[in-house]
């Protein structure tokens, strides 16, 4: 007869995973490798590529001495310093 009883194993927390959509998104902005085709990944890289945002929130990129160029804070996109003073999505 034992007078102890064996203690279970308590299972291991859970932890969290990566979101995949997330990290193919890393590799296509950071390595260059395009995301698998229909993939959510292929949607947001598009959808960033044709700058979905209602009003965009230009963040300046460029040192002293160079052509103003900023990206959108909200979507990505590439753009220019108009003759306005304004900003506008850079065109191709």
């Amino acid at each position: 007869m034992r007078i102890w009883r064996s203690r279970r194993p308590e299972p291991a927390p859970a932890r969290p995973r990566a979101n995949p959509n997330r990290i193919a998104v890393l590799e296509h902005d950071l390595l260059g490798i395009p995301p698998k085709p229909g993939t959510a990944a292929a949607l947001t890289i598009a959808m960033r590529r044709i700058g979905t945002c209602f009003e965009h929130e230009p963040v300046e990129t460029t040192g002293l001495g160079e052509k103003p160029n900023a990206l959108c804070t909200r979507c990505g996109a590439a753009m220019v310093l108009g003759d306005e003073g304004d900003w506008r999505v850079a065109e191709a």
